[in-house]
């Protein structure tokens, strides 16, 4: 009977060096497949919150200009009734109403902006990077 040393692992657990390394290839593969599926998922999620500020911005926009017009028609017809003043002056006035209300409108929209996307991927990416940090810390 021969025997078999201690440090041969047998055949039954014996992995060629070519198999391990496409195990270990397909593990990277699969790893990154996620990856991708969750930037896809939120990609959606983000692709909706974006048109729907698109939307927004575009209704705002369109509806300013609107407004504009029939605000400065009727800001100039006030100012020259109420003070008399020629309508060079009067124009000056309602162009600097007209831009602090386009700037309120703009905060505005700044505002519902600073949603932040991708979340769970960087959530994700952030852990995996600690992953790493720490295996690497415990392999020195």
């Amino acid at each position: 009977m021969t025997s078999i040393p201690a440090s041969d692992p047998g055949p039954a657990t014996r992995v060629s060096a070519g198999e391990a390394v496409r195990e270990w290839l397909a593990s990277v593969l699969k790893f990154f497949e996620l990856k991708l599926q969750l930037l896809g998922f939120e990609g959606r999620e983000a692709g909706v919150h974006l048109l729907i500020l698109a939307v927004l911005i575009a209704s705002t926009l369109a509806l300013l200009v609107m407004g504009l017009i029939f605000l400065a028609v009727f800001l100039l017809f006030i100012i020259v009734k109420i003070t008399g003043w020629e309508w060079g002056w009067a124009a000056l006035l309602a162009a600097v109403v007209l831009m602090v209300l386009s700037g309120v409108t703009a905060f505005l929209i700044r505002t519902r902006i600073t949603k932040p996307l991708f979340t769970l991927t960087l959530a994700e990416l952030r852990k995996d990077r600690e992953w790493l940090r720490q295996t690497r810390e415990s392999s020195k």
